[in-house]
């Protein structure tokens, strides 16, 4: 049997990085937590990073770094971008699901894939990766059928109050997907977005022409799934991605297709 993944969890006290440490310390035959990482300051910083572990909270990422095979990170733009800089500066793989950087950051976080393997998607979740492609399929097919110029396809999300891009990042891959499939046109300021109470995540894509209509739709109801998604990749990271490059969702679901996922 491989080793455990010696496994640093950035961000370990948010939403996210909470789940992300529940999860991982539950599987402790595929990975072992070295690090757990907050930004200066957070109170948890010198705590464990759950009752009664030997792994304490802190805000020096060089350090654990020395002992880690990947690093998750769920943070902010700048906080990842200061990260993979690090990550690969140390020659550590990293997996991204921070969301809401620039056209600018995002160019040099794929150069600096040259340097380490580097997985990045702004939704863990299987489910979304299928709705990609069903809305992929579907696009295909209304163009096939003669029906794509009189159809109009829209799309839809709504996430909780304190989600700080706008629209999700979720959505500008679904509105992507369209571009790659057919060529239709979602610009960001057209797609519907919301922010509500304590929504986890809800993205729809509208199919409409004047004698029919399609919607698929993709509804995370527990936040823990984006948490169980990343830690699947970061399972087979090593097999599935040991060179050096830009990885991504569909790249793990193309492994799994070919029984290359454990």
């Amino acid at each position: 049997m491989d080793a455990p993944v010696r496994l640093v969890i950035s961000g370990c006290g948010g939403r996210m990085g909470s789940l992300l440490v529940e999860e991982a310390l539950k599987s402790k035959t595929h990975f072992l937590l070295t690090g757990a990482v907050e930004g200066a300051g957070h109170a948890q910083i010198g705590q464990p990073v759950v009752p009664n572990s030997k792994i304490r909270v802190t805000s020096d990422f060089h350090m654990v770094l020395k002992e880690a095979d990947l690093v998750i990170e769920f943070t902010r733009p700048d906080v990842s971008m200061l990260h993979a800089q690090e990550a690969a500066k140390a020659r550590v793989p990293i997996l991204i699901g921070t969301t809401g950087f620039t056209s600018s950051q995002f160019d040099q976080l794929q150069a600096l894939s040259k340097q380490i393997p580097i997985f990045w998607s702004p939704n863990m979740s299987i489910g979304i990766v299928i709705v990609r492609r069903t809305i992929a399929a579907i696009s295909k097919l209304l163009f096939n059928f003669g029906l794509g110029e009189q159809t109009k396809v829209s799309l839809s999300e709504t996430h909780h109050t304190r989600k700080l891009d706008k629209p999700s990042g979720t959505a500008k891959a679904l509105a992507e997907e369209l571009m790659k499939a057919t060529g239709w046109l979602i610009k960001d300021e057209e797609i519907d977005a919301k922010r509500e109470g304590d929504v986890i995540g809800i993205h729809s894509v509208t199919f409409d022409n004047p004698s029919e209509k399609i919607t698929v739709t993709h509804e995370a109801t527990d936040r823990r799934v984006f948490a169980q998604g990343a830690l699947l990749v970061a399972r087979n990271f090593r097999v599935l991605f040991p060179k050096p490059g830009w990885y991504d969702m569909d790249h793990f679901v193309d492994a799994m297709q070919k029984g290359q996922v454990h």
